[in-house]
Order: structure tokens, then sequence, then C-alpha cells
């Protein structure tokens, strides 16, 4: 196997990020998956923390090694450190602990031996110990790229504020971006935000190129007569589900009023439809309210409340303090809709996700728990934004595990000083009512209606909220928004 680097890492707690940075990113660059390469960065996490913390005296400062080595179709990450003598036998996860005691010890070595293919632990006396975690690259994950998802609908700019002349135009087309327009693209950003649009990769034409290439990224561009770009629509498609969630939509300020983003929107919907994609969805910030009245404006309702979701960002045009992380508005609009499905709802929540399905206009039927059947395993996807400091867990299948599995990822991601943990339960499986107990005794609250969010199938999210936040100075812009609003604000409140 060839050593790719050796890193030499002081152990200090500032340092556990930026190795997951790294990490993650030469997962992806040697060819790993987005979903494996974000299990197995946890999983080192999940060991450099330990170290940093427990595996050398208190307060000494001292240097642990990590290679990263690569030979096709492995990888391999070495982890070697001279702290105290470990006897893993003696650190074994004990569930009934973890339940009756909060003794959550050996949690972490569990995990990490279950997010990697291989994990090896040496003692070499003197020498030291040795940590080796491996992955296996699947054959079709090779051809997938290291790209940023997005995480916000981007608002445009306040015309008053910004004072820009408006110019009318009798004429203008729409069309489906191709590749070629790539570098105007970009500089529909720059004339409109310079430097302050918070994805850099809409600055780099040959990011969107290969974006538009890679068919990870459909849009539309909106020309006057000559030709000139003044209008970008764009989405992006969700990997696991039939659903698009808007990436970016933006008009040349001094062209804004002349029906553009209209015309966009209209062109773009019928593209989707062509392409089978069955709603689009977006996440509009609630520092403001323009993102969610233009969505609004479009039939879009509000579905959920994602607490603490980013970092706050500043925007040409939009550069007021902002004293907490920046929350955000789940937007979803069916563009096809579904057969009507059954679902199972926590009689928590039965009237209000009802209610919710009402205002989409989806039918459902809500089904009565007759029986249910536990896999030995639950099935459990782990998102991590190292960003952000936000996770999603995505439960697919429930297993005889599940509280012990929940209660692991939990404690873990704890360890990270997380913002917020966000938690998907699906609705059509008869085992979420009697499971979704053991979501709340772990303190999630309410945030709303995922539909079709993964795998064609509804969802409710739940949240664990880390961070401290004045829900006063979150703006929801529709009716049935500030419902879910209240609900969530009042358990936050009842949590925190």
């Amino acid at each position: 196997m060839t050593m790719v680097c050796r890193l030499q890492i002081p152990t200090n707690e500032q340092n556990i990020a930026p190795v997951c940075d790294f990490t993650i990113s030469w997962c992806l660059n040697h060819g790993l998956s987005k979903v494996e390469s974000i299990r197995f960065t946890v999983a080192v996490s999940e060991l450099v923390t330990d170290i940093i913390l427990f595996a050398y005296p208190e307060n000494s400062r001292e240097n642990f090694e990590i290679e990263y080595h690569y030979s096709f179709p492995n990888l391999e990450i070495v982890v070697s450190e001279l702290g105290e003598p470990f006897d893993p036998d003696k650190h074994t996860y004990d569930a009934k602990k973890a339940r009756e005691e909060s003794n959550f010890e050996g949690a972490g070595l569990l995990l990490m031996k279950e997010l990697s293919d291989e994990f090896s632990f040496i003692n070499k006396g003197k020498e030291g110990k040795e940590f080796r975690l491996s992955k296996k690259i699947e054959i079709h994950d090779i051809d997938e790229l290291l790209q940023q998802s997005a995480t916000l609908r981007e608002p445009e700019i306040d015309r008053d504020e910004q004072e820009i002349p408006h110019k009318n135009i009798d004429e203008f087309t729409v069309s489906r971006i191709r590749s070629a327009d790539a570098e105007e693209i970009a500089k529909i950003f720059y004339r409109t935000y310079e430097y302050s649009y918070f994805k850099e990769d809409m600055y780099l034409p040959k990011k969107i190129e290969e974006a538009v290439l890679s068919k990870e990224k459909l849009g539309v561009i909106a020309r006057k007569e000559d030709g000139e770009a003044i209008g970008y629509f764009g989405v992006m498609q969700k990997e696991d589900s039939d659903i698009a969630e808007l990436g970016e939509a933006i008009v040349t300020p001094s062209y804004r009023r002349n029906g553009v983003m209209t015309s966009m929107m209209n062109h773009l919907i019928e593209i989707l439809k062509d392409q089978g994609v069955t709603a689009l969805f977006a996440k509009a910030v609630t520092n403001h309210l323009v993102s969610q009245k233009v969505n609004h404006k479009f039939g879009y309702e509000t579905t959920a409340i994602l607490l603490a979701l980013s970092e706050n960002i500043k925007y040409k045009g939009f550069d007021e303090d902002y004293p907490q992380p920046i929350s955000a508005a789940l937007e979803f609009l069916p563009l096809i809709h579904p057969k009507q499905k059954s679902v199972y709802l926590p009689e928590k929540y039965k009237d209000f996700i009802l209610e919710t399905y009402e205002e989409l206009r989806l039918e459902v039927e809500p089904k009565e728990v007759t029986s249910t059947h536990l896999a030995e395993k639950s099935d459990i996807d782990l998102n991590v934004n190292y960003t952000s400091l936000t996770s999603l867990i995505v439960v697919n299948k429930y297993g005889k595990d599940f509280q012990e599995v929940l209660s692991n990822m939990v404690s873990s991601l704890e360890e990270k000083n997380p913002c917020v943990i966000y938690l998907d339960l699906p609705l059509e499986n008869e085992s979420t009512p009697e499971q979704f107990s053991e979501a709340v005794s772990s303190e999630f609250i309410y945030s709303g209606l995922m539909p079709q969010f993964h795998r064609q199938s509804d969802y409710l999210r739940l949240q664990k909220v880390y961070s401290s936040l004045d829900p006063d100075i979150i703006e929801i812009y529709s009716d049935f928004g500030n419902k879910i609003k209240s609900l969530v604000v009042d358990e936050y409140h009842r949590h925190t």
C-alpha cells in the first residue's frame, strides 16, 4: 500500500475539526462515495478525539501521528501514539449501563468498528500503540466527485437598499443551461454579489461546467435579445429520492421586475417534470423574509423549521449582524402529486402532520399499527457537516438494536459539541410510532414533515438543539409556518 501522506498532530482539541476536514476530502478525492466518506471520517474523528482527550496525562502536550495509505481499491488510515497503556478489552460497551446509568464507556470504540470495513488495534510495547482503519472502494463509487452540497436557498437583494437603476426589457429568452454557459453564470453571481456569495463554486466556471456535465446540476438561463445572460435558476437532484433542491436563483439586479424570475421558474418546472422530478424543496433562511416570500409566490408551503442549520453568512446587500446560527424554513412544492399512501403517525404529532399534508394537498391514509416486526439490525445512515457542526441521522429500517444504536450515535456526536442533530424517522414504516418514544426520551423535539425526502418516502424530522437561540428573531412568513414555529419554540423552551 502506498503512503499518501503523514501528519503530526498536537494533542489539542482545536485540531479535531481540521483532521476531519482533511480526512473527508482525502476519502472523496480517492474515489470513496460521499456517504462512506462521511462514515469513515466519523470513525477517524472518534479515534482522534479519544487520543486527544484520554491517551495522555491531563494537561500534557504531545504529538501523535496519522498516516493515509492508498492502494486501489483500499483506503487505510494508521494512527500511532505513545500515550498511556490501553487495553480495549477493558473498555467494552454495555448497553444496559448506557440506558440505566448514562455510562457510555466503549461506545466510541464500537462506533469505530461499525463505521470501518476493518479495524485493528496493535500494542507495540515501548513503541506505543497503533490503530488501523480501512475502507474498500466500491467500483460504482469511482466517478463520484467532491462537490459542496447546497445548504441554504439564497435570497434576492432588496432593491430599495441597493438603489440600483431599473432597466425595462421587452423581450428575453429562457433555455436549459449547457456546460458552455458556465462562465456567464459565474459572471451573474459576481455582478450581483461581488465575492460575498457563500458558495465559492459559483465563481468557478470549471466547477459549474463539471456539475452540469455530470448532471448534478440542472437549471435554466435567461438572456436578453442581444444574448447577454441576465438570470439563472439552478436545482440539484437529491441523491436518494426523485425530488430536487432549489440551489440558486438569481437575476441581475438592474433587470428585476421584468418577470424574468417567474419565466425561469415556469420553464424549469416543465423541464423537471420531463425528467421525472416529482417535487422541489428549498431551505429558506429565517433571518429575513425575502426568500420565503419569493417561494410562497410560486406556491411553496412550509413543512418544517430547521433550527441552527447554518452559521451566519453575510451577503452583499444584507450586512446586518445576526447573533446566532441561522435557522431555515423547509419549503416544499409538489410538481407531480403521488398516489395516496399509508402512513403511521406518532400520536403526539398526528393531527399536526395531517394538517401539513392538507396544506400540501397530498393525500394520505393514517393507519393504525396492528403488529410490528423488527429486523435483527437497524439500517441507519449518518451525515455529518463539520463546517456547520450539524448532523443528520436517517433511519432506513428499525432493528432490535435501534435504541442502542441511536444512543451510541447521539453520544458520539455530542462529543463534537454540535449545534444540532437532526433525526429522520420513516412515516411509512409501521414501527415508527413505537420507536418514536426513544427519540423523545433522548430530548429530540419537533421539526416537521419531510415529504418524499428519502427513497420517495415521507419522513418525520426531529431535532436536538445544542445552540442557544432567541426564537423571537427567527422570522417566518406564512401563517402555517408560524404554527410550526410555535410548536417548535414551545418544545425548545421546555428542553432548555
